[in-house]
């Protein structure tokens, strides 16, 4: 049976359910569809709760982790991608879990050109908090561009018992590449969803020959197209299995 909360202060809908309860919802531009929450990631609940092919059926762009925290979620043109800690990347099967993911069905509302620049991560940052409408929404944001550099992590994969979050990436592995063109993909969420998603940006990048990826860590962009999708809707699947809580307040630093 479907639970639905409306947040009155916004347009957000929150629609939470059991995986296996309903049948998938429509995939609408409109909406964020995710998995469990980074709450529960942060707790170690690294046990899938979704499938690829349940996560390429609700949209084509996003990002994520898989079961045991095996690597990073690419989703870019409806492909999902792993970035794993080897620094290897792959197209995963459609029957790879995932224990948390964030997708949608991207349409752009938003398009920017960047001329020839030198742009550090905090400055793009700063360009999409301008080009953004709203601050009380989630938007989706894809970057094509050619990176000066780029830096990116991976992590996993682990095993029973799963450490917290806090705790596997003291163990990630960091790459740092040159001269390479490709894209990044990601979320900015607004700060009281901070229990829910990474509050503020959190981005992955795929390079053009999709043969290297990762969560984002550090970058300089030579020159970009910013596109971004507001989507005023977040459809929640929680996990269906019971999820360790978090001992102490923390927060995802993306």
């Amino acid at each position: 049976m479907k639970k639905i909360v409306l947040i009155s202060c916004s347009v957000l809908l929150i629609a939470a359910s059991q995986f296996a309860a309903s049948a998938d919802p429509k995939p609408d531009n409109e909406v964020l569809y995710q998995g469990s929450t980074i709450e529960a990631l942060l707790a170690g609940n690294y046990e899938g709760v979704a499938s690829v092919e349940k996560i390429k059926s609700q949209g084509d762009v996003g990002l994520g982790t898989f079961t045991g925290l095996d690597g990073e979620m690419i989703i870019l043109d409806g492909v999902v991608y792993k970035a794993a800690k080897t620094g290897k990347v792959t197209v995963e099967n459609d029957n790879v879990q995932s224990p948390f993911y964030t997708v949608t069905s991207f349409e752009a509302d938003i398009t920017k050109k960047i001329e020839p620049c030198r742009m550090g991560l905090d400055q793009l940052r700063t360009k999409l908090d301008e080009l953004r409408k709203r601050d009380d929404l989630p938007y989706a944001v894809v970057t094509k561009g050619k990176f000066r550099s780029i830096k990116v992590r991976s992590v996993g994969p682990y095993q029973l018992p799963f450490p917290l979050l806090s705790d596997a990436l003291k163990e990630q592995s960091v790459f740092e590449y040159h001269g390479i063109s490709g894209r990044l993909v990601g979320f900015w969420m607004p700060a009281y969803m901070g229990n829910t998603n990474a509050a503020g940006y959190h981005l992955h990048f795929l390079s053009d020959d999709c043969q290297k990826g990762g969560h984002v860590l550090d970058l300089t962009l030579k020159e970009a197209e910013i596109i971004m999708d507001e989507t005023p809707i977040l459809h929640i699947e929680i996990a269906p299995y019971p999820t360790k809580p978090l001992e102490k307040p923390d927060s995802y630093k993306s």
